[in-house]
């Protein structure tokens, strides 16, 4: 039996879990009763940041919470500036939609914890504008009570709960890339060894698919350290030099089955270097590298060398006791999704704008609460990777909240007169609400139960009748039906977004072909679309992880070498232009382009000769990925 299995458990949850619960519901209340006793105007508010800001680790924790005050002022602060610039309510919804949109989009747009932050800027401004239409004297009031409860919950589950969260195990994930980047100086050690091919390809999904995930995560295991985010940048360049050395063998390796020679001793010194790294010490202090040749072969036995100092520089930077950015080489930009910014903002926008607006026409009284739901719910699955996956969770969490917020309102509410008794009613349900949030089975839906119990109750407020409950309930449920139905019934998101990362692939490379002058072969330019590359390379990843295929990708970087390498030789070495012509009316067949590059390429002098050739090679290995996933290229 494993130690968690033997571990006392306590309504479900082991040790950990409850004493987080415990934590969680004391915030939660804590933060309510002082909320409610200076009489804050909705004060559970205050409550809501509790379950959100909450994290597993401290650095995150602080992070989230500060972002969440500086979205939530910024949000009200947009709300206002809303309100006084427009005269007409049509007018007044149709800003609050561009703001949400833009709120929306920048999600995606934005690295890590800061993209909450504009999360709450879009939902704050709904909260300070959309109950300014019926009654537009209450709207300072309103932002007042909104940044007032928000930094009331931050402070409050900050103190509570950060003392006993832990520190993020930062060392432990640097020694994990460092791991990685030796499984990567493994597969380039087998590359240029002569390995079976069938055996290769395991080790690279494998390595491919951990890097990704390691560039993925590397902001969160930074957040609320300025030490973290000082060797950020060195744990990107790590995995941008990992990706550089593994994309070299496999144009080593082409080269060997041609016959060419390759150093003999190039393979030994790889796999040297990947076993310093696995046997470097778990802390700072790395171990002694074997250096490379100073003179090695041109051509991708270079890059692989260079790859390797590259590497080296970015370890010994990474586990610097006191780390600088300075000499280090280039590091992975953040990934930003432009596409699902564009079509996140706009649902968020458009759905928030049209709601509201019939919403005002229809005068339902509940029909504010409806738009407010729109908006929180459009922005928050909208930001997530795979909302088609949460939204049933969404229907679940958001129904259970809102019984229990009708039945605490119709049930409870009337006998509420003063603020002790208004404390003692709401503590049950965000004790059960706490020890929901925290069971591994219904985490998600109870997030959504909490928030919208809290929404639904008006705890804090007079009592009204049963009409009023039941319009309040339904607008929540329908606001949640429509946001979470409309992205169940939406076409499946992963199939497209993976033919639009082809695509922009493609396109980038396309550009490579066609780009011409100077400025396109200087070192600078070459590095960033090096990197640019590299991230594509990683997006595709995270998207082909399912697939079980990441064949290509190497290959993909190395037809950006390989094009490249022609720019900086076509203007002093014949035949090098007309390669690029070629290339340039087949790029959306690489098969065709390997095919027309053996045509044009035959006869040419040294070096071209050979970077043609790897081309060629290259480009025959990209070939299946270029294909969608029906099937079509």
């Amino acid at each position: 039996m494993t130690a968690a299995s033997t571990s006392p458990r306590y309504a479900g949850l082991d040790q950990r879990a409850a004493a987080l619960a415990l934590r969680m519901a004391c915030a939660a209340i804590l933060a309510f009763s002082i909320a409610a006793v200076l009489h804050v105007q909705n004060a559970y508010w205050a409550a809501m940041p509790v379950w959100v800001v909450a994290q597993s680790q401290r650095g995150l924790l602080f992070e989230r919470g500060f972002f969440r005050i500086v979205g939530t002022l910024l949000g009200a602060a947009a709300g206002f500036v809303l309100i006084q610039v427009a005269h007409s309510p049509f007018v007044l919804l149709l800003l609050l939609g561009v703001w949400v949109a833009l709120s929306a989009g920048a999600t995606h747009l934005l690295p890590g914890v800061v993209s909450y932050g504009a999360t709450l800027a879009g939902m704050t401004a709904a909260v300070v504008v959309l109950p300014s239409l019926d009654a537009p004297q209450r709207m300072v009031e309103l932002a007042a009570a909104r940044v007032e409860c928000t930094l009331i919950g931050v402070v409050v589950v900050t103190l509570v709960t950060g003392f006993f969260t832990p520190a993020s195990p930062r060392q432990d994930f640097y020694a994990r890339i460092r791991q990685l980047c030796a499984d990567a100086g493994d597969f380039a050690a087998q590359a240029v060894s002569g390995v079976s091919s069938t055996q290769m390809a395991a080790l690279e999904r494998r390595v491919l698919a951990e890097l990704s995930e390691a560039d993925a995560a590397a902001r969160t295991w930074a957040a609320g350290s300025l030490d973290g985010y000082r060797r950020l940048r060195a744990s990107r360049a790590l995995v941008s030099a990992a990706l550089s050395m593994m994309a070299a063998a496999v144009a080593l390796r082409g080269r060997l089955a041609r016959g060419a020679a390759v150093d003999e001793g190039l393979a030994a010194r790889v796999s040297a270097h990947a076993l310093a790294l696995r046997d470097a010490a778990p802390g700072p202090g790395a171990a002694a590298r074997p250096s490379p040749p100073t003179t090695p072969r041109a051509g991708p036995e270079t890059r692989l060398h260079d790859a390797m100092a590259m590497l080296e520089t970015a370890e010994l930077a990474l586990f610097a006791t006191a780390p600088s950015t300075r000499q280090l080489p280039p590091a992975l930009s953040p990934p930003r999704d432009w596409r699902r910014a564009r079509i996140s903002g706009l649902v968020s926008g458009i759905g928030t704008f049209v709601v509201a607006s019939l919403g005002h026409l229809s005068g339902w009284g509940a029909a504010e609460l409806t738009a407010l739901g729109v908006c929180i719910f459009s922005m928050v699955l909208g930001s997530l990777p795979e909302p088609r996956r949460v939204a049933p969770k969404v229907i679940v969490g958001v129904t259970v909240g809102v019984l229990v917020a009708a039945a605490y309102r119709y049930v409870v509410q009337p006998h509420v007169h003063d603020t002790l008794a208004l404390i003692l009613s709401v503590a049950p349900v965000m004790a059960v609400g706490a020890w929901a949030r925290m069971h591994p089975r219904i985490a998600a839906p109870a997030l959504d139960a909490n928030m919208c119990f809290l929404l639904g109750s008006q705890a804090g407020m007079p009592a009204v009748p049963l009409a009023v409950i039941a319009n309040g309930a339904a607008a929540l449920l329908l606001a949640a039906l429509l946001v979470a139905g409309g992205f169940l019934l939406a076409p499946a998101g992963g199939a497209a977004r993976l033919r639009n990362a082809k695509q922009a692939i493609r396109r980038d490379l396309a550009r490579m072909v066609e780009q011409r002058g100077p400025a396109t072969t200087t070192a600078a330019s070459s590095a960033r679309r090096d990197r640019r590359l590299q991230r594509l390379a990683l997006d595709l990843q995270r998207l082909l992880r399912h697939e079980g295929n990441a064949g290509g990708l190497l290959a993909m970087l190395n037809v950006g070498h390989g094009v490249t390498a022609l720019q900086r030789s076509a203007d002093t070495v014949p035949g090098a232009a007309a390669v690029l012509a070629t290339l340039s009316g087949h790029m959306d067949d690489p098969a065709a382009a390997g095919r027309a590059l053996a045509v044009t390429g035959s006869g040419l002098a040294q070096p071209v000769a050979d970077i043609v050739r790897d081309l060629a090679d290259a480009l025959a290995q990209v070939a299946p990925l270029w294909s969608d996933p029906a099937g079509r290229s």
